[in-house]
């Protein structure tokens, strides 16, 4: 099957409501890597010279690139990605990829062989080819993995850890790269692998794969990593963490609780503070009053979130953008929103902006110009994007 590109098609973003506010599906963490990122480790090993676009809202497509560091890059791999508003920009002929289908890379190897028009869930189109073959050819296959929501990335983190991270190894060569494991700390790799990139893991952490702690993160001392939990770059981690995505630059230092979890990028979570994952009833849990058929979600906690100190999450329950929070959280935050237990009031857009940069002083790296351009953009999205 020939093809010149791939392209990454968002599927209902409101889903992946409010992570989607701010990043576009192609780069959300599922399994250790950016949703692009397992279709570019795909290409790689498949031997395909295939660029990769992503189409994705207008605000996004001007400011993303330059914002999000890539794990593949940072391990000397190299490919094309550019981020446009319509598939009508890309010319030649490509593999059409929507982000409703689970980016597994034995699931790509199968579809593409023989395929020349496109597969489907009933109405839902996953996979297709432009420029190719009979565009009858229609493949009807519901059994696939699909994501449906930010819910579905949480539900498959661990399963897609676990079954991707043996190309990552593949490619990069080994399982520990540039990273300093004390002697005292316990790797327990029974359930998957533990893949250490540029990480640090101090004395008497205790480590259970499959995880993947990627450059610049750091487990401390008597910290408990469970399965499915990804630190995906310059990530500090202290007490428990379990089937847990942590974005850049995002801190849980403290003994604490994060469980079933997505935590977007420049978030602290302070000491003491704890996401249910479990309702009291063991009944399944809603998220934005869509049934995910899930009876273990915590918290999906957007970028430049801030949680105080003794702070408790309800299951299934999402802090938006720029939000700082404390006390007993029961209910959905919106973005841009200062919520003491839930009582909340308007966060200016301005001090959302002047946090973001203490913050980058304190990890003592630059504030990013593109990133206060896109908090901006994302204020004003928010305004009138009514919350899911």
């Amino acid at each position: 099957m020939r093809f010149d590109n791939v392209v990454i098609v968002e599927d209902n973003y409101r889903n992946f409501y409010p992570t989607s506010l701010s990043t576009p599906i192609s780069d959300l963490i599922i399994g250790g890597l950016r949703y692009y990122e397992h279709i570019a480790l795909w290409l790689m090993n498949m031997g395909f010279d295939a660029k990769i676009y992503v189409v994705t809202r207008d605000y996004l497509s001007r400011l993303w690139s330059g914002i999000a560091e890539s794990l593949l890059s940072k391990v000397g791999l190299r490919y094309f990605i550019k981020y446009v508003q319509n598939i009508s920009d890309i010319s030649g002929p490509s593999l059409i990829i929507h982000t409703s289908l689970l980016p597994r890379i034995d699931t790509l190897n199968n579809l593409i062989n023989g395929i020349g028009g496109e597969v489907r869930c009933g109405n839902r189109v996953l996979l297709s080819f432009t420029d190719d073959g009979d565009v009858n050819n229609v493949i009807d296959n519901c059994d696939l993995p699909i994501l449906d929501g930010i819910w579905s990335v949480i539900r498959w983190n661990t399963y897609l850890l676990r079954e991707n991270l043996k190309y990552l190894v593949k490619l990069v060569g080994d399982k520990v790269v540039d990273s300093d494991v004390s002697s005292n700390a316990v790797i327990d790799e029974k359930g998957g692998n533990a893949i250490m990139i540029g990480a640090t893991v101090e004395s008497l952490a205790y480590v259970r794969g499959p995880v993947l702690l990627g450059p610049g993160s750091r487990i401390l001392p008597h910290a408990y990593v469970r399965e499915g939990s990804v630190l995906y770059a310059h990530n500090v981690v202290g007490g428990e963490i379990k089937n847990s995505i942590m974005d850049m630059h995002s801190l849980k230092e403290h003994f604490s609780y994060l469980g079933d979890s997505y935590v977007g990028r420049w978030v602290n979570i302070g000491a003491g503070s704890v996401t249910s994952n479990l309702k009291n009833t063991m009944g399944v849990i809603r998220y934005g009053g869509i049934n995910t058929g899930l009876t273990k979600l915590g918290s999906v906690i957007g970028d430049w979130a801030k949680i105080g100190i003794n702070t408790s999450i309800m299951s299934g329950k999402y802090i938006g953008q720029g939000s700082n929070v404390l006390g007993l959280i029961r209910a959905n935050v919106p973005p841009f929103k200062l919520c003491i237990n839930d009582d909340c009031k308007e966060y200016l857009l301005d001090k959302v902006v002047e946090v973001y940069k203490r913050f980058t002083r304190l990890r003592g790296v630059n504030a990013n110009e593109n990133e206060i351009l896109l908090i901006r953009a994302v204020y004003d999205t928010s305004l009138h994007e009514a919350p899911l």
